[in-house]
């Protein structure tokens, strides 16, 4: 029996051929190779009017939210109607219109208008204020976060600073009150520091202070005016109704201050504090007492 031989075809893929990009302006007319000699009408026109009616609708659009927004700007509905809308907390020293003031807000202010953070710089401008924070309570409140610095004394360095207990100096605004001791013997170097690290000629000075908070008077914390920093000697306290100075060294603060208010009375009674300008505890078992007159310069 007799088969007839099928012819092998040709299995080959055959690779696309590549067709011309049609530009956007001819797409649409017909590929006719029967009519390529005919000429088509051109679509170029409705096109432009597209063109022209999209960027008309997006121009009315953007012109539409100007519109609108300067309507929410000048709305009442937005607008801080009174001081009492803006709550302050944190103030314990600066005052609430102080604090308004510096912060560049009150009644008529619209929150739309209202940028938190150029008042929050507004805030921390101010000496006394460590850390702002401004939080906008719509449609017409704010709420202004602060923290004060918390001083614990003065700094004599040309001028008078005041120290906070992180180390960092601030000047003095007019009417502060001064009732702190100051530091002498320091420099600007002892306060140039990373943040958050205390330095640690001041980390001694912040120690002696809460010692001196808990010691006997004369020599507390209330009565002490100046305390001067020697980074060899030590320190050198100076105090109300006590004239000679007094130096304690670098160790041991609270039982020198202990053996001071135990000779104390001793020395009123009898009559060695008129004479002596200085009194030297830094010697164990016994006090050094020189005469006025006698006295080195701290």
């Amino acid at each position: 029996m007799f088969t007839k031989k099928s012819k092998a075809r040709n299995r080959r893929v055959q690779p696309p051929r590549y067709q011309k990009k049609v530009p956007f302006w001819k797409r649409g007319r017909r590929n006719n190779v029967y009519r390529r000699g005919r000429r088509e009408p051109s679509n170029f026109w409705g096109r432009a009017i597209l063109v022209f009616l999209g960027a008309g609708t997006l121009a009315g659009l953007s012109l539409g939210l100007v519109v609108l927004y300067y309507h929410l700007l000048t709305s009442p509905y937005f607008c801080i109607k009174e001081n009492s809308s803006i709550e302050i907390q944190g103030a314990r020293r600066l005052t609430p219109e102080l604090i308004l003031q510096q912060a560049g807000l009150g009644p008529g202010a619209n929150l739309l208008a209202v940028k938190a953070a150029q008042v929050e710089r507004n805030l921390l401008a101010h000496p006394w204020i460590a850390r702002a924070e401004v939080t906008r309570k719509w449609p017409d409140r704010v709420v202004l976060r602060i923290k004060e610095r918390d001083p614990v004394a003065l700094v004599q360095i040309g001028e008078l600073y005041y120290v906070d207990r992180q180390g960092r100096l601030f000047k003095p605004s007019p009417g502060d009150p001064h009732d702190f001791p100051v530091l002498t013997g320091l420099s600007q170097e002892d306060f140039i520091h990373a943040e958050e690290i205390v330095p640690e000629a001041m980390a001694r000075v912040f120690k002696l202070l809460d010692i001196l908070k808990e010691a006997p008077p004369p020599l507390n914390l209330a009565n002490v005016s100046e305390v001067h920093v020697d980074k060899e000697r030590g320190y050198t306290l100076f105090a109300n109704g006590l004239g000679a100075a007094v130096d304690l060294g670098l160790t041991d603060y609270p039982e020198k201050l202990q053996k001071f208010a135990q000779i104390w009375p001793v020395l009123a009674q009898k009559g060695y504090l008129v004479k002596v300008g200085r009194i030297n505890l830094d010697y164990p078992q016994r006090v050094l007492l020189t005469l006025k007159g006698m006295e080195e310069s701290p």
